[in-house]
């Protein structure tokens, strides 16, 4: 009787451990899972209207992401991020205006965005100049670029976020034709104001279809 109560306890604690295990992998998971959005404040270049945006861009074009090239985290002594960017490749799929002959249909120029990501202990933390967000990669988006002042090879976005228009379905549609577009479909992590929301209109309206 004394081995089965042993064998009984024994049996009871293995159960507790494996749940405990269970329990653990489970929050592990859940952790692995959560978003952090971070946006950090800067001084940008607000555009009043398409017009200010379309004439002042040094290159307007067509393009997908293709890939990361290299995901920009300075950290200070603490480890926390203190400054960030993401190099994109984007692959050239029509050019609008340019001063580059080197720029056409079916090259690659370097965008560095105005964001990254970071894989921490908590999950995945996703940072943003006032509200930008990461392209997503595969996706088409209609840029108005400038190119970097200290590295003639590499263009931002202007206006920090206003020089990236969604072109993909049923972003696109919604920019263009409703009224209620939010934040989502700009893919903008912010309150989008109804001056964004009308640049973009008005950008799609020219190029959109081109």
């Amino acid at each position: 009787m004394k081995q089965h109560n042993i064998f009984l306890a024994i049996s009871l604690i293995t159960i507790v451990a494996i749940s405990s295990i269970g329990l653990i992998n489970n929050k592990d998971e859940k952790a692995h899972d959560r978003v952090k959005y971070i946006n950090s404040s800067a001084k940008i270049i607000s555009y009043s209207d398409f017009n200010n945006l379309d004439t002042t861009a040094e290159l307007i074009i067509k393009g997908t992401k293709d890939r990361v090239i290299e995901t920009i985290l300075d950290k200070d002594s603490m480890g926390d991020v203190i400054s960030y960017g993401t190099k994109s490749a984007i692959k050239v799929n029509k050019v609008f205006k340019t001063n580059n002959e080197n720029i056409t249909e079916d090259s690659e120029i370097v965008i560095q965005e105005n964001g990254a990501t970071e894989k921490t202990e908590d999950g995945i933390a996703i940072y943003g100049i006032e509200g930008y967000q990461l392209m997503n990669e595969n996706e088409e988006y209609l840029l108005f670029l400038d190119k970097s002042l200290t590295d003639p090879n590499i263009y931002f976005v202007k206006g920090v976020y206003y020089g990236k228009v969604p072109l993909e379905e049923p972003n696109k549609s919604k920019i263009q034709n409703n009224n209620e577009a939010n934040s989502f479909d700009l893919q903008y992590q912010g309150e989008p104001t109804d001056k964004l929301k009308q640049i973009f209109k008005d950008a799609l309206n020219k190029y959109g279809d081109k």
